[in-house]
C-alpha cells in the first residue's frame, strides 16, 4: 500500500511538472510565433512604403537610390523619419541636375565635351546620404581616358606654375634693380654735398 501511495504521488508529480512544462513550451511557442508575425508585418509595412516611394519617387523607381532595409523599416512605422527621407529623395532631381551641370562645365574647361552622366545615392540605417557620379567625358578627336583628362590638367596646372615662378622671379630681379638704383642715387647725392677739398686734400707743398 504504501508502495502503491508513493507510486501515485509520483505519477500526480510527474504530470504536473510536464503539464506545467507544455505549458511553458506552448507559451514559447506563442511568444515566438508573435514575434515572427510581428517581424512578417513589420516587413510587409516596409515593402508597401517602399512600393509607394517607388510609384512617388522615380530615383526610387528607377534603383538611383538604394535605401538601407532597417531604415526603411523604421521610416515605416515613425512618420517623423518617413518625412525627413521624402524630403531627401524629393531634392535628387535637382541636386543630380546640380551635379551634371558641374560635370558638363569641368569638361569644357578641360577642352572636351560631356556625353554621359549618372548619379547613385546610398541611404544607409541612420539615413545618411552618400553620393556617387559617373561621367562620360570626350574630345573633338575622340574619348578621352581619365588618365588622359588627369595628364592634361596636370601639365596645364604645371604650365601655370612655372609662369608664376618666372613672375615671381622678375618682379624680384626688378625690386633688386630698384633697391640698388636708390642705394646709387643715395652715395652720388652724399658725395655732392662733401666739400671739394675732401676729395682733392690740398697739398702742402714748401718750395
Amino acid at each position: 500500500m504504501q508502495i502503491s501511495g508513493m507510486g501515485n504521488s509520483y505519477n500526480n508529480v510527474y504530470e504536473r511538472t510536464n503539464t506545467s512544462s507544455k505549458n511553458e513550451a506552448a507559451k514559447k511557442t506563442g511568444a515566438e510565433t508573435a514575434e515572427v508575425q510581428s517581424k512578417k508585418s513589420a516587413g510587409s509595412k516596409a515593402a508597401d512604403y517602399y512600393s509607394y516611394l517607388a510609384e512617388k519617387y522615380d530615383c526610387v523607381k528607377n534603383g538611383n537610390v538604394a535605401i538601407s532595409g532597417s531604415y526603411l523599416r523604421e521610416c515605416a512605422n515613425d512618420p517623423e523619419k518617413a518625412k525627413e527621407l521624402e524630403e531627401n529623395l524629393s531634392l535628387y532631381k535637382e541636386l543630380r541636375q546640380r551635379g551634371y551641370e558641374s560635370a558638363k562645365q569641368n569638361a569644357a574647361r578641360l577642352g572636351g565635351r560631356l556625353v554621359s552622366y549618372s548619379e547613385t545615392w546610398n541611404i544607409d540605417s541612420k539615413g545618411n546620404v552618400s553620393m556617387m557620379a559617373s561621367t562620360t567625358v570626350v574630345s573633338e578627336n575622340g574619348s578621352k581616358s581619365r588618365k588622359e583628362i588627369k595628364e592634361e590638367l596636370e601639365e596645364r596646372l604645371k604650365k601655370k606654375k612655372e609662369e608664376a615662378k618666372k613672375a615671381e622671379k622678375a618682379e624680384a630681379q626688378k625690386e633688386e634693380q630698384q633697391e640698388q638704383l636708390e642705394k646709387l642715387q643715395e652715395n652720388t647725392a652724399a658725395k655732392e654735398q662733401i666739400p671739394r677739398e675732401e676729395y682733392y686734400p690740398r697739398l702742402d707743398i714748401g718750395i
